[in-house]
């Protein structure tokens, strides 16, 4: 029977990691279900998380013939490529994960007998994108920090035409929050001698504190515009770059605000 194939953002409330230890009916059953619903779908492969199930099931269709693997064990990785991936879970959308070349896999057949498979290339990225699904994760687990940035942008903007280059990371609003946190985290170290201290020091203390605070608040309010300046730069990925602003400018406004009653209290 053809099954509803589960996408981004559904979560399951099942747990993962369900090992096979009844060859019966059931199994019998939900592979036909994943062959169906492979089939119906033009896919390559599924795993038995796609489609409600926490059973470590997979079945990979290859020359017309389907594999069904029950239990799979990867016991060996060899080589690294770094291929473009998709998956029914993140529809339309693609990544450049990090994957073995050539793997070796240890499983179980419906009758519970012991087999193993050597599979390259293609045929090792797809079983190990299901093994994934299987422990519970997806392709993101596979993912280097720039390219989770990138691809989370284009989740959030359902777009896969955002690239590296259109969406930069590396953008200067950043750098400018930052120096607001050290700047902030800076101010707070400093309170740390004002119990040490006598007025005239103290009053010194404060004077600097304030003028610190001063400009935190200053460069804040310059981030909020030029975030925004900057975000439209880059048409491919302006919604997903303007959208925190007014949230990021609120968080740093809140954290200058204390350390301004910080610095009141204490001085």
């Amino acid at each position: 029977m053809i099954q509803q194939i589960t996408t981004y953002p559904t979560q399951t409330t099942f747990g993962f990691g369900g090992t096979v230890r009844h060859f019966d009916e059931n199994l019998t059953q939900l592979l036909t279900d994943l062959k169906d619903s492979i089939k119906a779908n033009s896919l390559e492969g599924l795993a038995a998380f796609q489609i409600g199930s926490p059973l470590t099931v997979m079945v990979i269709k290859k020359d017309d013939e389907f594999i069904e693997i029950i239990n799979p064990v990867i016991f060996t990785k060899e080589g690294k490529i770094n291929p473009i991936e998709s998956t029914a879970y993140f529809p339309n959308l693609t990544a450049t994960t990090q994957r073995a070349s050539k793997i070796k896999l240890m499983y179980e057949n419906t009758k519970g007998e012991q087999q193993f498979l050597t599979a390259e290339d293609d045929l090792a990225i797809l079983i190990q994108r299901k093994v994934d699904y299987l422990m519970g994760s997806t392709f993101l687990a596979r993912l280097n920090p720039e390219e989770k940035q990138l691809f989370e942008k284009k989740l959030a903007s359902n777009s896969n035409k955002l690239t590296l280059e259109s969406c930069p990371t590396g953008l200067k609003s950043d750098k400018i929050l930052n120096t607001i946190k050290y700047g902030v985290i800076a101010g707070i170290l400093a309170l740390i001698p004002s119990f040490f201290l006598d007025d005239s020091a103290l009053n010194i203390l404060k004077n600097l504190e304030y003028s610190l605070i001063g400009l935190l608040f200053l460069v804040t309010f310059s981030y909020f515009f030029y975030a925004q300046y900057e975000g439209k730069k880059f048409n491919n990925c302006s919604s997903c770059q303007i959208g925190n602003i007014a949230a990021m400018t609120l968080i740093k406004t809140i954290h200058i605000t204390g350390l301004f009653l910080l610095t009141y209290w204490l001085t």
